[in-house]
């Protein structure tokens, strides 16, 4: 008998609530259910000795290998799908069940398993009964509109053993598929040590029986089990933490903290190298690990060991357990940066916690429980301030550095702050020359007055801010002029008898070193100054880039999607574009670079073709629907691109082509309503080139009015030799 909800079409209701990322979510949504079932059965005054029990079974290779998992079967014997129990199984998104239950997990079950299946003895009444049903989200099931079918129920033996067997059968994806098999019995073990750590912790001299046995066929072949010495005992009394809630002023410019705090409690452990592999912060939603969330202790290197130990700290919350989202396995606590950004982007921000804070708070209160801690921070100071007085680093610029940074990644962040500071400091600079119209030669303060401004613009630059200043003006005209050698061919390296052209190559390096994810370290300011702060790649094939640890290409994919990506014998994941950066979420920038001679006119499709396997092939990490195409060359002529597509409209004053919008189609909505957009620019290197000039001598101008001319030649003197240097380091 199929069981259907009034009011609720399942069909839909399942393509809004997408699969975990995690992949051993299904197995910790059984896990948990049997936790909870036997937690509900001993308030209700039970005498048993608790035990949960998970039996992998796969095939065998003739080498006696996993050969695919064909079930996973989950015994407990908790309080069993009893009336009441059942009915809050047959109610979408019932929570009376307690726990910090949503009731969503069935579906991370039936998004990964064919068939899911439940043979459930209990008591109801002092009656002992059995019932048995299925959960399944196949053609079958829909059709009724429906994910349950009860196909057993009634009264079982007096005195029958009071249990759930929970089976799951048939994995749904490849990537599922791979990912169990390679499993080993111990992997399974330390997934479930580090996903319930938090439980076992607090359970630790009351856990139930927990066995893991590994079968080929009916035959066991390894068994496991979680017993109490596996579990650590707490090192230091739980503590107890207050993070202000942060929300944006009224005039969306900057964080303010409000009036609430939100309490954390804190559980620390000093564990042996053996039984913890680095310095670890656990986020714990409803008593289990969540992963989505990376918190950095600022007081405590990853990987450093003290008295051949390292720390562990849980951190538990009901404000995490109320903010968990439907995949179950996704928390989102925002840094400032990003929280200030998702204010900006949708008009309004509800208050809420930031990293920041809670990074700061945590790592406050590990240095006071710890005196080994606060030994370690102080030594991380002092080497913060003998980097500071060696290369007259400013407070603000080592602010971002981190306790696992190396020198040199120090050095990094610190000349990466100093370049937005730049940034910022242009604008302060225009506006005090926008004073200048505010001049009369003819007045008699004009002197007084121009020195009133000449000494506002010299007090508007720190000293050691001078230095970063030269190194940055002096390296954005050498990498002017180089460019300028290139596109005329006068560099060296392009006037060797018997090489090839590889100029496209050149530009490629002068602009973003190809094979790099370092945005930072590249010369795309001279496309636009904002992508230096974007995350992004050059020249990395689709399936193998990752963004902050994450891939970027998924997977998993349907039949007739790997029919398309192989199809006319290319392999479409393996496509490289020459530049893609992300500056925020549902966004991508698309740059494709052509050798100066080639007509662009030919390649416009490039672009396109890379947004369509971005919108339909990107994890569910990064949906993108978003896409700004730059096709880049020198052989740009507007009637050739508006033969090939006049939909591209030109510009004759900042002469370049545009397409205003073109659809980006995603595959898996027919309707349309989820479709990407593209803007597409088509320019020429001498436009780009020129724009860049023009800005950076506005720039210098600024800076050094009195200097310029006089200077002038000099620099570009020196910017020939070094423009030779620096041409032979890239090409050499």
């Amino acid at each position: 008998m199929y069981i259907t909800s009034d009011g609720l079409n399942w069909r839909g209701l399942l393509k809004g609530f997408p699969k975990a990322t995690n992949l051993m979510q299904p197995l910790f949504e059984a896990f948990t259910n049997s936790l909870e079932a036997i937690d509900m059965r001993k308030e209700q005054g039970d005498d048993f000795s608790p035990y949960i029990r998970l039996d992998f079974y796969f095939n065998q290779t003739i080498e006696n290998e996993n050969d695919g998992l064909t079930r996973l079967s989950i015994t407990d014997n908790g309080i069993g799908f009893d009336d009441d129990n059942f009915a809050r199984l047959k109610v979408f998104k019932d929570d009376t069940k307690g726990y910090d239950n949503r009731g969503s997990g069935r579906i991370q079950l039936i998004h990964s398993f064919t068939t899911v299946t439940y043979e459930s003895v209990f008591k109801q009444n002092d009656v002992y009964k059995f019932r048995k049903f299925v959960l399944s989200k196949a053609d079958s099931f829909l059709q009724h509109n429906s994910i349950i079918r009860l196909d057993e129920e009634g009264n079982a033996n007096n005195g029958a053993e009071i249990k759930t067997i929970l089976s799951l059968a048939d994995l749904r994806t490849r990537t599922d598929m791979k990912f169990f098999n390679d499993l080993t019995i111990q992997d399974i073990k330390e997934f479930l040590l580090d996903h319930y750590i938090l439980y076992f912790c607090v359970n630790r001299n009351n856990l139930p029986q927990i066995i893991i046995n590994y079968y080929h066929g009916s035959n066991r072949i390894a068994t496991r089990d979680i017993r109490t010495a596996d579990v650590p005992e707490v090192s230091h009394e739980d503590e107890i933490i207050n993070v202000p809630m942060s929300k944006m002023s009224s005039d969306m410019k900057r964080i303010e903290v409000s009036d609430d705090n939100i309490e954390v409690k804190i559980k620390s452990y000093k564990l042996s190298q053996r039984q913890l592999k680095k310095n670890s912060v656990k986020v714990t939603c409803k008593g289990e690990v969540v992963d989505s969330v990376k918190v950095k202790l600022d007081c405590l290197p990853t990987d450093m060991q003290i008295d051949s130990s390292f720390f562990l700290f849980l951190l538990s919350s009901e404000y995490f357990d109320n903010r968990i989202g439907d995949s179950r396995d996704t928390l989102e606590i925002l840094n400032k940066t990003e929280f200030k950004k998702r204010a900006k982007q949708y008009g309004m921000i509800q208050p809420q916690i930031v990293l920041d804070d809670l990074q700061e708070k945590l790592s406050n209160k590990a240095v006071e429980m710890y005196a080994e801690i606060n030994e370690q921070k102080e030594i991380h100071a002092a080497q913060l301030n003998i980097l500071k007085q060696t290369y007259m680093l400013s407070d603000e610029a080592l602010d971002e550095a981190d306790v696992n940074d190396s020198i040199e990644e120090i050095l990094k962040k610190a000349y990466t702050y100093d370049a937005k500071l730049i940034a910022v400091r242009d604008a302060e600079y225009h506006s005090l020359l926008e004073e200048l119209n505010m001049l009369d030669t003819c007045s008699s303060t004009y002197r007084e007055d121009l020195q009133g401004l000449v000494a506002k613009m010299t007090a508007a630059i720190p000293i050691q801010d001078k230095e970063s200043l030269a190194r940055y003006v002096t390296h954005r005209r050498l990498v002017l002029d180089l460019m300028t050698k290139i596109l005329d061919r006068e560099t060296n390296s392009q006037n060797i008898e018997g090489y090839r052209n590889i100029d496209e190559k050149r530009l490629h390096y002068l602009l973003f070193t190809q094979h790099s994810d370092n945005v930072g370290n590249s010369d795309l300011w001279m496309l636009n100054e904002d992508y230096l702060y974007f995350k992004g790649v050059s020249d990395q094939p689709l399936n193998q880039i990752e963004i902050d640890g994450w891939k970027l290409f998924r997977d998993d994919v349907t039949d007739e999607e790997e029919r398309y990506l192989s199809s006319l014998g290319e392999n479409r994941r393996i496509k490289r574009p020459d530049i893609l950066l992300f500056p925020s979420e549902r966004k991508c920038i698309i740059v494709e670079l052509k050798t100066p001679e080639v007509n662009l006119a030919l390649h416009l499709d490039q672009i396109k073709k890379y947004a369509y396997l971005l919108r339909n092939f990107t994890s569910e990490m990064f949906t993108i629907d978003t896409f700004y195409g730059y096709l880049i060359g020198e052989a740009l002529e507007p009637r050739d691109i508006r033969a090939a597509d006049g939909d591209f409209k030109y510009d004759p004053k900042f002469n370049f082509m545009y397409l205003p919008s073109k659809r980006v189609v995603y595959e898996n909505d027919s309707t349309g309503g989820q479709d990407g957009s593209l803007y597409m620019e088509v320019i020429s290197y001498s436009e780009i080139l020129k724009r860049a000039e023009r800005r950076n001598e506005a720039f210098t101008l600024k800076l050094f009015p009195q200097k310029v001319e006089e200077e002038e030649q000099a620099v570009i003197e020196e910017s020939k030799t070094k423009t030779e240097e620096v041409e032979n380091a890239l090409f050499k």
